[in-house]
């Protein structure tokens, strides 16, 4: 289908990134069309001025007659708005939709654009917490969106290894007596355990209170250097044990940071740039802030120590230094609004080659309820853990799951229960809380991971009966799916509809308009895979046509999981 959208907006050169916003019609829309493909391009509200003028020009245009088979202009009306139809010639409709070959094309060129996606970022020393588990997805598939669309993407995720609490840490190690044998066996289990005694004897002892904050200031100043060295250790631990996760989550980085990056000694002129741009202002009590809508944030602690937001300053100027981005997402919770607020219109005022436009905090509701089923988990590797040990339940209980010794038994029921619990997750709209429930994560017959996983496979089980058969060397023919039951169409449009909800899926940024998508169109396989009988037809021809169909459903859907961070199973 790119080729087909290139070609359309080729004769519009007038019209930016129109080939992304041409959708295929509503089912309703096809009916009134005799179900002959086409494609549409409802004028948005931007261009709703130049509406004659667009229409004019479309009305005189001459399209590609090997896609085009005609043009209807239809203005607006009311509340309706201007749209264009492109009605398609069929066969070459259907040619680049099934054909392999015609789809190997990117979407288009968007490299001179360069997007980085900020997410995850947890603290170094703990186990992965569930909080971080929507940052982490859900970064995660807008990153994937951005690349699969062409564009130049980053993928960083920023951890929290600087404050007082990492004083604490430190102190709890020491308290602790850890020695190198015990942190060598078990090295975020043992910080984590150091930290939570620290804090405990800090609540209850002031003086352990201050020798936390004065290991803090050492660290801070540079002059310990063997907790220095220990720090480093500290951070390779974690992300080491952090990589254990994201590998079961399907999500990698291209870059891991650190807020010691940005400590006091790094960001001294950012600091002094604040200042002499008027920005940062002398409090009594000692401390400096900044005014952001009438709100006095501080930004340096009386003691002269920066601050969270005096560090994220520091670091979003960095990385426009650095990356030269285009935009900058920074995936993290509702809560988080006014901080963000604070840092884009700061660092917009200090910073002349830097808009707000160029910024963009990509809010989330919270998870309620993700716990195992004796309501323990705090920590993501239980929740997985407790997916994988339920799905191996559901298997062993289940009367249709055949011994089959060539499967990884804890692999797949590992990877179905992952599954389970990120679809659970990326299908609500991101802004809203979600209550977390294993019932409605686990079901096959709902919409849920497991449903997108069984598809898979009775596709690839279809599939595999026909190795013999290279789709390669069938040519689609449109009468034959003209003439074959409605549900063949149906699946036809389904898959030229991955495209726009690609689209819509980063322009809102939004994963569940893709997860919705795919729900849709495991709908429509399953349809098909009734009415459209493959085995049992003996026509060659119709056989062949209808293989080429589920070949199609099967890579699109396998190209949607793996966009959502899933790994398609063959088997389940």
């Amino acid at each position: 289908m790119i080729r087909i959208r290139r070609a359309i907006c080729d004769q519009l050169p007038q019209l930016k990134k129109v080939c992304n916003a041409l959708e295929v019609p509503a089912k309703k829309q096809q009916l009134q069309n005799a179900r002959r493909p086409t494609l549409e391009w409802i004028l948005p509200t931007a261009v709703a001025q130049q509406e004659p003028e667009l229409l004019d020009v479309v009305r005189t245009q001459k399209f590609n007659e090997t896609f085009v088979e005609k043009v209807q202009v239809v203005p607006s009306a009311g509340r309706n708005p201007a749209k264009i139809e492109f009605q398609l010639q069929p066969q070459a409709f259907v040619e680049q939709l099934l054909q392999t070959k015609a789809n190997l094309l990117k979407p288009f060129d968007s490299t001179a654009e360069h997007i980085v996606v900020e997410y995850s970022s947890p603290n170094i020393a703990k186990p992965f917490h569930v909080g971080h588990l929507r940052s982490t997805i859900i970064g995660n598939v807008l990153a994937n969106l951005y690349q699969h669309l062409g564009y130049h993407t980053t993928r960083l995720n920023y951890l929290g290894d600087w404050g007082t609490q990492f004083g604490l840490l430190a102190l709890g190690v020491q308290l602790e007596n850890v020695s190198d044998k015990e942190m060598q066996a078990s090295p975020i289990e043992t910080l984590y355990k150091s930290y939570v005694a620290a804090n405990k004897a800090a609540e209850e002892s002031p003086e352990i209170a201050q020798r936390a904050r004065d290991l803090f200031t050492a660290l801070e100043a540079g002059t310990d250097e063997a907790m220095a060295k220990q720090w480093q250790l500290y951070r390779k631990y974690t992300i080491e044990d952090l990589s254990k996760v994201y590998n079961r989550l399907g999500v990698h980085f291209d870059t891991y940071e650190w807020e010691s990056q940005y400590s006091q000694q790094q960001i001294q002129n950012v600091l002094e740039k604040l200042r002499s741009a008027g920005l940062l202002q002398p409090e009594l009590d000692g401390r400096e802030i900044v005014v952001v809508d009438g709100r006095r944030i501080p930004v340096i602690k009386s003691d002269g120590s920066t601050l969270y937001l005096a560090r994220d300053i520091a670091a979003l100027l960095e990385r426009l230094s650095r990356f030269q981005f285009s935009r900058l997402l920074y995936v993290v919770d509702n809560g988080q609004a006014d901080h963000f607020n604070a840092l884009f219109k700061t660092a917009a005022a200090v910073e002349d080659h830097l808009s707000l436009d160029q910024l963009q905090h990509v809010k989330f509701g919270r998870i309620h309820g993700m716990s195992t089923r004796q309501g323990k988990a705090i920590f993501l590797k239980d929740v997985l853990d407790e997916a994988r040990e339920i799905m191996r339940e559901k298997r062993n209980l289940s009367a249709t799951t055949r011994e089959n010794h060539s499967l990884n038994d804890e692999s797949v029921c590992d990877i179905l229960g992952v599954s389970a619990v990120l679809v659970n997750v990326l299908k609500q709209r991101r802004q809203r809380d979600h209550e977390f429930s294993w019932q409605q994560a686990l079901q096959v017959n709902g919409d849920t991971g497991i449903k997108l996983q069984y598809t898979h496979c009775r596709l690839h089980s279809l599939l595999d009966n026909f190795k013999e058969l290279d789709p390669d060397n069938i040519k689609p023919n449109w009468q034959h799916f003209a003439q074959e039951p409605a549900d063949a169409l149906d699946l036809l449009y389904e898959l030229a509809r991955f495209d726009q909800s690609i689209w819509h899926s980063k322009e809102q940024l939004e994963p569940c308009v893709l997860v919705n998508y795919l729900f849709g169109l495991c709908n429509a396989t399953s349809r098909a895979l009734k009415r459209l009988p493959v085995k049992k037809e003996s026509c060659r021809q119709k056989q062949s046509q209808r293989l080429l169909l589920f070949h199609a459903a099967k890579k699109t859907l396998q190209q949607g999981m793996q966009l959502l961070g899933l790994r398609p199973l063959d088997q389940m």
